[in-house]
This record gives C-alpha cells, sequence and structure tokens, in this order.
C-alpha cells in the first residue's frame, strides 16, 4: 500500500473501526493457533457461535453438515459473504510468533483471515445498522480445501431466499497491501479429478507379441490423449490437463494386467470442461478398440470455474470510487489456474470473488506463509461500503 493511502485510511477509517480491528484480529489470532482440518472444524464453529451470540447475534447451524454455519444482520433481500474456516496439512515454521498448536495442521491458505472478515463483516454491521438496508448473512463454511467440498452440500441448505448476490475474498501475500485484483469474468479455474484404468490380458516380458503389452499403449495414451484434446478444443480456450500418478505392475519381467492413471482437467469455460470430459471418454472407447485394450474413465471429482458476475464487478468499481479508492483496484488479464469451491454458490446467486492484497511472507499452502494483520480492517473499508451500495441499489 503506498504511504499516502495508509495514512488516509488510518485517518479516516481506523480511528472509528479501532475498536472493533483489534477484536477481530485478537479472534483471528486464536483461530490460527487451533486450526482445524476439513469437515472437523468443531472448536472453531464453537468459537464463532460464541463470538456471535457475544455480539447479540444467532448463530445457525447447517442441516446438513456437523461444522460450520451461518449468522444474520438485518432483513430483507441478501447479501451473502462466503468465510471459509478450515486448514490444511502442512507443519507451520515454529519461530513463527503466532503459530498452530495443532501438529502438522496449519492455516497456510488465509482460512483464518477470511473468517475473521466475515466476523467483521457482522460486528460491523451490528453496531451500525442504519447503514444496512437489507440483510448480511455471512456463510462460515467447512471444507474448502477438499474434494469434494463443503460448498456442495451448503448449496442444498435452505438459505437462499431473497438472495441477491454472495461475495469472498481470497488474500494473497504475494500482492501490495490493500491491492485488489478484479476480474470481470473467470476468476479461479475449474478442478476435475481424473480416474483411468487400462487393462489387458497380462503376460511375460519375453512374449509381448503374444499379449497386450499395456505399459507401451499406456505410454502413447498419455501422450494421444493430451494431443487429442488440445486439437479438438478452440486454441482460445485455456486448459491446463496433466497426469500427476501412474501405477501399475508388480514386477520386471511381468506385463501389468492393469494400469491406473490419475490427473486433473482445469478451464476457466465450465462449457470447455463438459466438452473435455467427453473427449476423454470417446478418445478413451476408441483407442481401447484399436489396442485390444479395455479403457475406463471417471471423474470423481469436479469443482466448476468460478466467474464473477461482470454486473457486480462494475458496481464494485463503482463503490470504489465512490470512497476514492479506486486506484487500488488492478485489472489482470490472466487469472489463476487455482480453484475454490465458491464457485458452487454461482450456480445459485451472482457473485464476485475478490483477491485482496496482503503483503506477506512466503506463499500459500506453505509452512512459511505470513500475512500483515492489516489486511483485516483495510478489507472491512471495503466491503462494509459495498455490501451497503449494493442493498441501496
Amino acid at each position: 500500500m503506498c504511504k499516502h493511502y495508509q495514512k488516509q485510511w488510518m485517518e479516516n477509517y481506523y480511528k472509528p473501526m479501532k475498536m472493533h480491528v483489534d477484536e477481530i484480529i485478537n479472534i483471528r489470532r486464536k483461530i490460527h493457533t487451533n486450526p482445524e482440518l476439513p469437515f472437523k472444524e468443531y472448536d472453531t464453529t464453537n468459537l464463532i457461535k460464541k463470538t456471535v451470540e457475544s455480539w447479540g447475534l444467532d448463530f445457525h447451524r447447517f442441516s446438513l453438515l456437523e461444522t460450520g454455519g451461518y449468522c444474520d444482520v438485518g432483513k430483507g433481500n441478501t447479501i451473502l459473504f462466503r468465510s471459509d474456516i478450515d486448514a490444511i496439512p502442512i507443519e507451520e515454521n515454529p519461530n513463527h510468533n503466532i503459530k498452530s498448536n495443532n501438529s502438522g495442521i496449519m492455516h497456510a491458505c488465509g482460512h483464518d483471515f477470511h473468517t475473521a472478515i466475515g466476523l467483521g463483516l457482522l460486528r460491523y454491521f451490528s453496531n451500525n445498522r442504519s447503514e444496512l438496508n437489507g440483510r448480511l448473512r455471512v456463510i462460515f463454511q467447512p471444507a474448502e480445501e477438499s474434494a469434494p467440498g463443503g460448498a456442495e452440500k451448503v448449496v442444498q441448505e435452505n438459505i437462499w431466499s431473497n438472495a441477491e448476490g454472495i461475495l469472498a475474498v481470497h488474500v494473497d501475500p504475494q500482492l501490495e497491501l490493500g491491492k485488489i485484483q478484479l476480474f470481470h469474468r473467470a476468476v479461479q479455474a475449474s478442478s476435475t479429478s481424473i480416474y483411468i484404468e487400462l487393462c489387458g490380458p497380462g503376460g511375460h516380458t519375453s512374449k509381448p507379441h503374444e499379449t497386450v503389452d499395456l505399459i507401451s499403449v499406456t505410454a502413447r495414451y498419455i501422450s494421444q490423449i493430451q494431443n487429442y484434446v488440445n486439437e479438438k478444443n478452440d486454441p482460445r480456450d485455456t486448459i491446463a490437463f496433466a497426469f500427476g500418478k501412474i501405477d501399475g505392475g508388480d514386477t520386471h519381467n511381468s506385463i501389468p494386467q492393469k494400469i491406473i492413471l490419475r490427473g486433473t482437467i482445469r478451464t476457466l469455460d465450465n462449457k470447455v470442461l463438459e466438452k473435455t470430459k467427453k473427449l476423454f471418454i470417446n478418445f478413451s472407447k476408441n483407442y481401447g478398440e484399436l489396442y485390444n485394450t479395455s479403457i475406463s474413465i471417471k471423474f470423481p471429482t469436479s469443482c466448476p470455474a468460478t466467474i464473477n458476475n461482470p454486473e457486480l464487478a462494475n458496481l464494485f468499481i463503482k463503490s470504489m470510487k465512490l470512497r476514492q479508492n479506486e486506484k487500488m483496484i488492478e485489472l489482470p488479464e490472466k487469472c489463476s489456474m487455482g480453484a475454490d469451491d465458491f464457485a458452487y454458490y454461482l450456480a445459485k446467486v451472482p457473485g464476485l470473488y475478490l483477491q485482496i492484497g496482503a503483503a506477506g511472507i512466503g506463499t500459500l499452502h506453505s509452512s512459511d506463509l505470513l500475512i500483515n494483520e492489516d489486511i483485516i480492517g483495510i478489507s472491512l473499508e471495503y466491503l462494509t461500503g459495498f455490501i451497503s451500495d449494493l442493498l441501496s441499489e
């Protein structure tokens, strides 16, 4: 963040919010020291529940999940905010001042900050209800890091009445403090896992001509399916496809009967994703017939691409301009090929997913990750104004 902007922010915003921001930072630290894995966020859920109830708000548990829940401020037309609450299996750098107390588990993707920001929104609007011409509903979602994840269950909950939009932020430690990367369309890629079995009769390596040389057949399959998928898709469409695991064979002199491939497909367009899955199935059928090989293909998990709503993106720019913060917005040409199950909510309601600079140390999903706590107050500045504007439209 430039020094001029940081000084302006401190003078115009931080003083009236300082008490709340300090409170939320302390809660974030508690969450960070007690990280929990996907679908096991029991202590985190209880902490969120006790916190919002201490503010005079009601916490509602999900009917289809053991962890997580949601909390409302106000009534009427609704803007939702998603806070993911789970951690990941990484051992945190022991030199950090504020660190995990749970061995092998760390908030290494910033979800402690996302949870804190959701709580900060509830805290702010519960004390400034005149700025909320409608209802804010904060979803505390478990298991974003899992596949399948928590969002697939949350979309089935009866919480979507009067919903006009849903928002989420993701902190980025490698981006300048307070900068927003805004995308009008795709912001995160889809992620579809692939499980492929190639089966043949097996045999002795001295007589490959009398059987199906399955390793050779598999090697050609890997090369040719990648070429086929690329040739059959529009070159202007982004597709990232690779195998991450191959498993087959027991010894040096036996041709295996089965080889298993695992990988992922990632795209920035959900129609392209569906087309690509069909290409896999068709190619595998024809290839198997050509080489007398049985090929079965499954897609065990499939998270859609996260596609921002362009109208919401433009309204966010308008809101930032209104508060003279537009210089903090960046409009990159290329988005991340990572995935986020926030995408499931976008089938229910228009949404906006923002990447916000946190000027940290290390990278996401690394044991060295440290994030500047000032991002909590800055995020609340941006989001409280934007949510107020959306419910006044």
